[in-house]
Order: C-alpha cells, then sequence, then structure tokens
C-alpha cells in the first residue's frame, strides 16, 4: 500500500529538521564534556638492545618482589574513600597519607581558562647535548628503560632524589588506560651514550599517586590537563647511587627553568641515549601544573625541570609538568624513607 505522499512530504520534513536537532544536541553534549588534553610520547627501544634487557629481566624477576596490579574496581573504592594522593605500589601495597598536608589549593594562572590553553610546544628545539654527566646536577639524572605486559621495552628519564629512589613521570610507570603498573625498569645514571659511567641498577617497586591511576584519558598516550598534577612517580631500585637532587615547591610565572631527558630521538641508534638540556620559563600555573616553554620530545619523559638546581617539577608532555606544592613533596619523602 503506497503512503500519501503528504505523509511522504512530512517524514521527510521531519528526518531534514530533527536529524540535526539530534546531532546538535550530541555534538554540543560532547563539546560540554571535552576537555584539553596533550600526547606524551613513550619511544620503543632500539631493538639492539633488547636481546640483553630481556636476558637480564628473566634473571631479575626471579629475585625482584612479585608485582600485583589492583582493578579498577578497586582502584574506584579507594578514590571514593582516600584522598587523590594516597599512593599504590607496583606489588599493590597502598600507602594512606591520614597526615598529609592540604593539597595545594593556590593557583597561580595568567589563563585560567583551561579549555584556551594551547597543546602545541611553546618553543623551536632549543635542546643541547650535556657532554660530561659525571659532574652536578647531572649526575643525579638518569635513563630508564622498562617493559609493560606484552614484553615491549619504553623509554624515559628521571632524576636520583636519595641514594635509592628514582623520580620520574607517573606515565612512565603506570599505563592509566589499561590500569597496570609497567615493569622491570633498568635505571643508568649518568648514561652518556655508550659510556655508563655508575653501571645500571634495576627497580624493586615503584609507586604512583592514586590521582593519576584513578585519571581516565582519551587514550594510552595522552593526558588531560587536570591530570597533569598527578603525573609523578617514584622507582626504588636495588643498589645505592650517591648523587641527588633536591627538590622545592618555588615556582612562579616567569620563572626561568632548565628541562632535562634523554630524546629517543638523539640516541645512537642502538640503544644507547645521550642527556640534553633546554632552557625556558614558566609560561602558566594552573590546576598544580605549570606550562613553560623548554623543549622537550619523546623520551625525556620523566626527566627533572630544574629551577636552581632544585627540582621543581618532571617533564609530562612536551611543554607540560606537575607544579610540586606541599602534598606532593610530602609524598614523594614518603616515598623516599621506604
Amino acid at each position: 500500500m503506497k503512503k500519501p505522499l503528504y505523509l511522504v512530504l512530512c517524514m521527510l520534513l521531519f528526518a531534514y529538521f530533527v536529524g540535526p536537532m539530534e546531532s546538535f544536541a550530541a555534538s554540543s553534549q560532547q563539546e560540554n564534556t571535552n576537555e584539553v588534553y596533550d600526547r606524551f610520547d613513550l619511544p620503543k627501544l632500539d631493538k639492539d638492545k633488547i636481546p640483553a634487557l630481556e636476558d637480564r629481566y628473566k634473571k631479575d624477576i626471579q629475585k625482584l618482589p612479585k608485582q600485583k596490579n589492583i582493578d579498577s574496581d578497586e582502584l574506584k573504592q579507594l578514590e571514593s574513600s582516600n584522598h587523590k594522593t594516597t599512593s599504590v605500589s607496583s606489588q599493590g601495597n597502598i600507602l594512606e597519607e591520614p597526615n598529609a598536608p592540604e593539597l595545594n589549593s593556590s593557583v597561580e594562572s595568567t589563563s585560567p581558562d583551561v579549555t584556551s590553553l594551547d597543546v602545541s610546544p611553546l618553543s623551536a628545539d632549543n635542546r643541547v647535548r650535556v657532554t660530561n654527566t659525571t659532574i652536578s646536577p647531572y649526575n643525579a639524572m638518569a635513563q630508564i628503560t622498562f617493559r609493560d605486559s606484552s614484553g615491549s621495552w619504553y623509554v624515559c628519564s628521571g632524576s636520583f632524589i636519595n641514594e635509592t629512589t628514582v623520580l620520574t613521570a607517573a606515565h612512565c610507570v603506570y599505563d592509566s588506560y589499561n590500569d597496570e603498573f609497567f615493569s622491570y625498569w633498568a635505571v643508568s645514571p649518568g648514561q652518556n651514550g655508550t659510556e655508563l659511567p655508575y653501571d645500571g641498577m634495576a627497580s624493586t617497586t615503584a609507586y604512583a599517586p592514586l590521582g593519576w591511576m584513578s585519571s581516565n584519558p582519551p587514550d594510552p598516550s595522552s593526558v588531560y590537563f587536570k591530570d597533569v598534577q598527578y603525573d609523578y612517580a617514584v622507582i626504588k631500585v636495588n643498589s645505592s647511587h650517591s648523587p641527588k637532587l633536591s627538590l622545592s615547591q618555588n615556582a612562579g610565572v616567569n620563572d626561568p627553568i632548565i628541562s632535562h631527558g634523554y630524546p629517543a630521538d638523539k640516541g645512537t641508534g642502538t640503544g644507547y641515549y645521550y642527556l640534553y638540556k633546554s632552557s625556558g620559563k614558566i609560561n602558566n600555573i594552573s590546576q598544580n601544573a605549570i606550562i613553560h616553554s623548554s623543549s622537550v620530545t619523546g623520551g625525556m619523559s620523566g626527566g627533572s625541570i630544574l629551577k636552581s638546581n632544585s627540582i621543581i617539577s618532571v617533564n609530562s608532555t612536551a611543554s607540560w609538568g606537575p607544579k610540586f606544592g606541599p602534598s606532593e613533596i610530602y609524598q614523594i619523602y614518603q616515598w623516599m624513607s621506604l
């Protein structure tokens, strides 16, 4: 049976007007829930070095504490009952902070509207190679190689803050997209290409803030700006390294800084890397995170951002890093004491 012509016209008009309205509603909802985020780069390790690391991993893993991930339901339960700077270890141990200072609530910002932030790198590439990694502060900095659950190896950077504790980015320790810790971090302090002046060491455990672990990034290689404040972690190692750097919460807009790390694009091509530094300044502070103009690339994640030779942040993305305040430094000191 054929539909009357007027009924067909009505159906067409309905589809014409209602369809776009539905699309507009969906678009508005997406726009309202959209948050500013940026990507970080975890370069894969050069294939030449993987066989030796795999052999070392198989030997060491028998002696290291067994790793345990807590599932997403446990994370939600923890998040609902604990402060977000409570931390969890790669062995599943929960470190609560009942006496921790309140989260830094003072926000200094030249651009309080986060949706207007530019996520692109804020400067030209001004990275300079550090040729002598056995002098301070460079002898406290380290190249980090780590393994995921599928057996792939990645590259990050970090800094010793006491003899057995390496400060780095949380995204070098915990995959918040897949809710799991990475594993077996190999740490090489003062690496200078194929020169390893302090040899290397393996991790015993790692700690990351609950705020990072319970975040929900848009993809495995991105971080929402609101979560950058939690993008810091530590790795505990199985031997001692004396050179170390201090922490500071003294960071303000326009302060000069220097970012450090081991960029993958400047490596030897055989799994060894050189330390680089890049000068810049803090352009903005918002939501307990800094936005800076240093040049940071893949492999430099977790490297120290220094002001007057003290660590005020670590590299999160190309131009973002967490701002260390009282609660963050309190938590890092707790990790150092373990």
